[in-house]
């Protein structure tokens, strides 16, 4: 009678404890799910709940939304920094822009009137801060979104074409040898035209500042996607350097000493992914090193 007494209380503490386990694993498993749904809307104030009373695991817990909550902390604080940042560039930029262009009026009219060469200089590098004003302001523009994209159906085959023929002064300047292959028909994507002709101008400039010798693009469509390559040799790349390309106001190696303002690729693949678009860069080749810029666009879907 005490053996089946003693075996009856040890099954109910068995089954007490399977039981205590089994829900502590749904539990675990339930708070993983939301930890996931979290993760995905960070900003939102959702918080970890235990269904099933556990003093150590609810203490877990409570650490965890801790650390959520210090998380959305920190990002608010960082998307606030970032607001303030763009609008000190922009602020800037504007401040700028009317003094540099009456300066460089003038500049213009004394360099007419003389042979000296240090206005000639003194104009060069105001001609180069214009441009860096000009990036600059551009550059804040796109980020905070007050640069409105009027997107619709277009041929990107025949706006690379033209984009290119209206800007192949930039390369011929550079003495690069270019090689260009279109596609014999109409690509069709939905994008903003002046955007995609920003972003396609952009890369052509960053390959004319920092190609050693020559710029092959080409136009193709591949599993749906309309893809223009811009492939480049440039001197000092590295996997590192690459990494860093869309950086906004890198120029810490070789890849950016042609004076550029470390903006041009920044605003390119803001825009490409404005548009619906990517806009990547890889290190090809490896006794001659050359970066491989791939700019992608999905096939416009035409209803019949």
């Amino acid at each position: 009678m005490v053996f089946l007494v003693l075996f009856l209380i040890a099954a109910a503490v068995a089954v007490y404890f399977a039981v205590r386990f089994f829900l502590l694993r749904m539990a675990i498993a339930q708070a993983d799910g939301e930890l996931k749904q979290i993760n995905g809307h960070i900003t939102q104030n959702h918080v970890l709940r235990l269904p099933v009373p556990d003093r150590r695991l609810g203490d877990f817990m409570n650490t965890i939304n801790v650390t959520l909550q210090e998380v959305r902390r920190e990002r608010v604080s960082y998307a606030a920094r970032e607001r303030a940042f763009r609008g000190q560039i922009e602020a800037v930029s504007h401040d700028l822009r009317t003094p540099l262009t009456v300066i460089i009026g003038y500049l213009d009219l004394l360099s007419s009137r003389t042979d000296d060469e240090e206005v000639g200089i003194v104009l060069r590098k105001a001609r180069s801060m214009q441009k860096l004003v000009a990036a600059f302001y551009e550059y804040s523009r796109v980020v905070s979104g007050d640069y409105a994209l009027d997107c619709a159906v277009l041929d990107e085959n025949r706006v690379l074409s033209e984009t290119i023929a209206d800007n192949c002064i930039i390369l011929e300047e550079k003495g690069l040898d270019v090689t260009v292959k279109t596609l014999d028909c109409p690509a069709q994507i939905v994008a903003d035209r002046a955007a995609l002709e920003r972003v396609i101008v952009n890369l052509m400039q960053n390959a004319s500042r920092y190609a050693a010798s020559y710029l092959a693009i080409e136009n193709m469509v591949v599993s749906g996607q309309v893809v223009t390559t811009f492939e480049n040799d440039a001197e000092g790349l590295t996997e590192e350097t690459i990494a860093h390309l869309f950086d906004r106001f890198y120029t810490g190696d070789a890849t950016r000493a042609g004076g550029g303002t470390g903006l041009g690729l920044t605003i390119a693949k803001e825009l490409t992914e404005r548009m619906g678009g990517a806009l990547t860069a890889q290190l090809i080749g490896s006794s001659r090193p050359a970066v491989c810029f791939t700019l992608s666009f999905p096939l416009a879907k035409i209803q019949a």
